[in-house]
């Protein structure tokens, strides 16, 4: 195994004396929405410094000006400022053009306020800061970080202030990540800078439920890369699941915060940690409401070898993000001489393939939708749009029994009607109509007392501790041979992400 980087001293002539250790600071755009605001978040970066460690922040666009620039864009098309993001009307280039200004004054903005508090500081762009990306306009991935900037302005002793949410093609052209996009920043530029990564919200960390659903939901001390993913996936607003699903593989330890507390507590938040002994994991952690959820079923399709690529090929080279896939058997195709129970070996079978997504991304599939039944035989379709998931996460299902049992009695007492049901090995989830969410949550929170535990203990040195595995490890990205060839030229400061 190579040494980290920075230890790398024959590679790096940066790297010629032993540096602080790096932590990336991630403010979220609540957390910087007026100047009070900006210089609460901006003494945390100080309290930092003044522990001895490099800092690096990364921010995004102030208050609602993401949403502001989307109504914009909209009323060149006549467009629905809420389908405007993703919108065929709205050249998906230009529209990046103008998002991406919003992260530009936030940085420019928490720059001038580190100055006006003494710091150094500068502000960077996403193509400053060396994020490379892949082509793909509104959704675009972190292909590579080029770090040599961001060391020197570090070795300097000046304090990088960089947008989140963007990157640069190999081309040149501004592309941003999606919605939650600066935390898949933040943790990017943590793996490239062996750092670790605080994430300032404005909530306390991560909580057994949203506390505006169930008030008696209770701060987690920790939680699981498993856990944390499987509940940003599932609703939970807290981190972005393509962050935790970097953390995750390149091992950066996490850290939630809120913004506005006082710098100097070192004690208040959520880590997110590997995972513990399954003897020592909760059964069931928390209870994730997603709230706005959409389900597409295609109905008596043929079962074939390639049905199911048939279906989510197109919606995938959409790109489209789909949830949770559902295929039952829908039986033998009815024909005048097959009218009983017997199965006829020359008639085919048929299965129903059912499929939920976010409800803001109905719009892009439902033009999709006759295409491909078509194309694969499908004899009906059905959308429904007034729905919800309600999951149950936690590490220690992987061993516990009764689980589901004890989850939809709960429901069942409660009188809520379940339509669907997925899981995995560290949760269980209930898809239903969007109006029985909350009352869902608050009932399974009660069933599995989650009300009453008490808060985990800090697993010591989860937070400090360096990680095994340096950044210049992440699996190089092929791409392209363009972006490869930069990759390996410049291997000490640039790093590859998967």
């Amino acid at each position: 195994m190579n040494p980290p980087p920075h230890t790398q001293a024959n590679n790096n002539t940066h790297a010629a004396h032993a540096r602080p250790q790096v932590i990336v600071q991630k403010f979220g755009g609540t957390s910087v929405a007026d100047a009070h605001k900006l210089r609460a978040s901006a003494n945390h970066a100080l309290a930092a410094r003044a522990r001895g460690l490099d800092v690096v922040v990364v921010i995004s666009a102030m208050g609602h000006s993401t949403d502001h620039l989307l109504t914009l864009a909209a009323t060149t098309t006549n467009t629905n400022a809420d389908h405007a993001s993703h919108s065929p009307a709205l050249d998906p280039r230009e529209l990046d053009q103008l998002l991406a200004t919003g992260e530009q004054a936030a940085a420019a903005m928490m720059a001038l306020t580190l100055l006006a508090m003494g710091a150094k500081a500068t502000s960077l762009t996403g193509q400053q800061a060396g994020i490379v990306t892949d082509h793909v306009h509104a959704r675009a991935t972190i292909q590579r970080v080029d770090t040599h900037r961001l060391r020197r302005l570090l070795d300097q002793g000046i304090i990088p202030v960089v947008c989140g949410f963007q990157g640069v093609t190999p081309e040149g052209d501004i592309a941003t990540l999606g919605r939650g996009g600066s935390d898949i920043t933040a943790v990017a530029l943590a793996a490239a800078l062996n750092a670790t990564c605080e994430i300032y919200k404005d909530v306390d960390g991560v909580f057994t439920a949203d506390p505006r659903v169930e008030p008696s939901a209770r701060l987690r001390a920790n939680i699981t890369y498993e856990e944390m993913l499987e509940a940003a996936s599932l609703g939970s607003q807290v981190i972005h699941p393509r962050a935790v699903d970097l953390a995750k593989r390149s091992r950066v330890p996490v850290r939630v915060r809120h913004s506005q507390r006082d710098a100097q507590d070192l004690v208040t938040g959520t880590h997110v940690i590997d995972s513990p002994a399954d003897a020592l994991a909760p059964v069931v952690s928390s209870v994730v409401l997603k709230p706005r959820v959409a389900r597409v079923s295609l109905r008596g399709v043929p079962m074939t070898p390639a049905v199911q690529a048939g279906v989510f090929s197109p919606i995938a080279r959409a790109h489209i993000p789909v949830d949770d896939i559902m295929q039952e058997d829908d039986g033998p195709t009815p024909t005048p001489t097959n009218t009983t129970t017997t199965p006829d070996p020359s008639t085919p079978h048929r299965v129903n393939i059912t499929f939920t997504l976010d409800r803001a991304d109905l719009h892009l599939v439902t033009p999709m939708l006759p295409a491909i039944a078509a194309h694969v035989g499908a004899t009906a379709t059905r959308v429904d749009d007034h729905l919800c998931t309600v999951s149950a996460v936690g590490a220690g299902m992987r061993t516990a029994h009764g689980v589901a049992a004890a989850m939809f009695d709960a429901l069942a007492r409660a009188g809520i009607l379940v339509e669907n049901i997925c899981t995995s090995e560290v949760r269980i989830s209930a898809v239903m109509n969007a109006d029985l969410g909350p009352t869902a949550v608050r009932c399974l929170h009660q069933a599995f007392g989650l009300h009453s535990q008490a808060t985990e203990a800090l697993a010591a040195g989860q937070l400090t501790g360096r990680r095994e595995t340096p950044a210049t490890e992440l699996k190089p990205s092929t791409t392209s041979a363009a972006t490869s060839s930069a990759a390996t030229t410049s291997a000490a400061t640039t790093h590859a992400l998967r």
